[in-house]
């Protein structure tokens, strides 16, 4: 059975599943960026801000250190 897989490019987020042989070329893609961004929005504010409508954050977020030490921060906030 084929794995699905997601990843980036240069024009956007895409679904799909990888070369059987070579795991670095897609065999079919589809082209998800907008839909990606939202689940993940819908994700963020459901496990780290308790949903819509709580009030216990407002604000939260991930962060990844960089090989080089720099910090790269995914962060959702409802104003």
């Amino acid at each position: 059975m084929a794995e699905y897989h997601v990843g980036c490019g240069f024009f956007g987020i895409y679904a799909g599943i990888l070369n059987s042989r070579n795991k670095s070329q897609w065999q079919n893609k589809s082209e998800v960026t907008d839909e990606a961004l939202c689940a993940v929005r819908d994700y963020m504010v459901m496990e780290l801000l308790g949903g819509t409508k709580c009030a216990k954050a407002t604000s939260s977020g991930y962060e990844w250190t960089l090989k080089d030490g720099r910090t790269v921060e995914l962060r959702v906030t409802i104003k």
